[in-house]
């Protein structure tokens, strides 16, 4: 197992490359950025030998859009993700299972014929695609090795926040200005740290909070709970920044089902106490906040403009309509698909990671990627499971992960991949306590 030790060196490391990041990008000087980008790539294959790679993945995560020479350019997130792969691949693990290779290799094949007969080109997305496919089972290496859940969650939520909060005032700054985008189309402000997108970057924050609400229910610990509660109070913060509708509804779900299972749960009376009490200290602070109350008032505006469903979709489902007409309406296309190729319909993409699948893969290559899943979650939970009264812990996970997927389309972006396997480390964790309580 990894030590404290490093643990705490490698979030160390990662804070101090981030700000390194953002004075490179702020000043604009390539002296300055380039070793930053070259120390980038060695923290994470430093992190990758030392089987902890995804917590330091999952911290830069929303600085993936910084880690460029300049916007246009191959994010260096993208290269450190191939080196994590491909460190892997060579250290091996007698884990990986090569089923998964099956669907892959086919569903390469079948993209690739897609584009050759639309004419398509092959681009950086692509090969990267090809590669996880091929090799992301192999991370199974780093699970329960170098670090647990609650030390991954951290990391992701201290990420999230870091960026959102430095985007907020480095605004002012016209270099690093060309990476944030503050949304004003609806005639309010909506921020979206440097992922470009309101509604992705709040993706990010459920996520990660839906994880913050599982360690709270598994957790015993009260030195745990002063760092938890406060992250959950400002991921929240940072979510609500977006003035996003789809990420106050995920979050209000996530946190009435984490109540009903608090209140539930079997034993822990001091735990449940001191946890409820502390909530309840941290709500009250924050709906007396000014900044946090005047953030509630303009996102309840938003859904006070609905007047149908529609508008409450923000246009989606139009949109959604306009796509599946065209799948059914071209039996090829149905079939087969896009070839994983950026094209859309219209002036919008899909707004649907399901219905983009089947858009850009067709049927029968949507089918391979689902056997693709099954194989490698199958993998990487290496026989974990949960019981029937943990049901509820993991519909927190998948709703505040897989909630947002419904509105946005994931296809190609890092994020298809990552969450799930955040989730296999969430259900890893969970058949830990299971068993821990089992032998107890």
């Amino acid at each position: 197992m990894i030590t404290i030790r490093l643990k705490t060196l490698l979030l160390c490391a990662c804070f101090i490359e981030a700000l390194w990041l953002l004075a490179a990008q702020t000043l604009n000087v390539t002296v300055l950025l380039l070793p930053c980008l070259i120390c980038f790539l060695l923290l994470v294959g430093w992190a990758a030998i030392k089987n902890a790679a995804m917590p330091v993945i999952l911290f830069f995560l929303p600085f993936a859009p910084l880690l460029k020479f300049r916007p246009g350019t191959i994010s260096f997130f993208t290269i450190a993700l191939l080196l994590v792969y491909v460190i892997y691949a060579v250290i091996g693990s007698r884990q990986v299972r090569v089923l998964h290779l099956i669907p892959a290799l086919l569903l390469v094949v079948l993209t690739l014929v897609v584009k050759t007969a639309y004419g398509f080109g092959i681009d950086n997305t692509y090969i990267l695609f090809a590669v996880t496919l091929v090799l992301l089972p192999f991370l199974t290496r780093e699970m329960g090795e170098g670090y647990d859940f609650y030390w991954l969650t951290v990391c992701f939520a201290l990420g999230i926040c870091l960026a959102a909060v430095t985007a907020q005032y480095l605004t002012v700054f016209p270099t690093i200005n060309r990476y944030i985008d503050v949304n004003t189309s609806l005639g309010m402000i909506r921020r979206s740290g440097y992922n470009g997108d309101p509604n992705f970057y709040s993706s990010h924050i459920t996520t990660a909070l839906g994880g913050l609400l599982i360690l709270l229910l598994n957790n015993d610990k009260r030195s745990k709970l002063f760092v938890l509660v406060p992250l959950v109070c400002l991921l929240l913060y940072c979510g609500l920044m977006s003035v996003s509708k789809s990420f106050f509804l995920i979050s209000a779900c996530l946190l009435l089902l984490w109540l009903a299972e608090l209140l539930l749960q079997r034993g822990k009376v001091s735990v449940k106490v001191t946890l409820i009490v502390t909530l309840t200290i941290a709500g009250l602070f924050l709906l007396s906040s000014t900044v946090f109350t005047d953030m509630l008032d303009v996102l309840f505006s938003r859904f006070g403009q609905d007047t149908n469903l529609s508008d409450f979709t923000t246009g989606r489902t139009v949109v959604w309509d306009r796509y599946i007409g065209a799948l059914f309406e071209d039996a090829r296309l149905l079939l087969f698909g896009q070839g994983y190729t950026d094209v859309i319909i219209g002036e919008k993409p899909t707004h649907n990671t399901l219905l983009e699948g089947v858009f850009q893969l067709g049927v029968i290559g949507f089918a391979l990627l689902m056997l693709w899943i099954v194989y490698c979650v199958r993998t990487l939970l290496d026989g974990a499971s949960i019981r029937r009264r943990q049901t509820a812990q993991l519909a927190v996970l998948l709703i505040g992960t897989f909630g947002p997927w419904m509105a946005l389309d994931y296809l190609f972006f890092d994020e298809f991949f990552l969450f799930p396997v955040y989730i296999c480390v969430a259900v890893r964790f969970l058949h830990q306590q299971r068993e821990t309580e089992f032998n107890e």
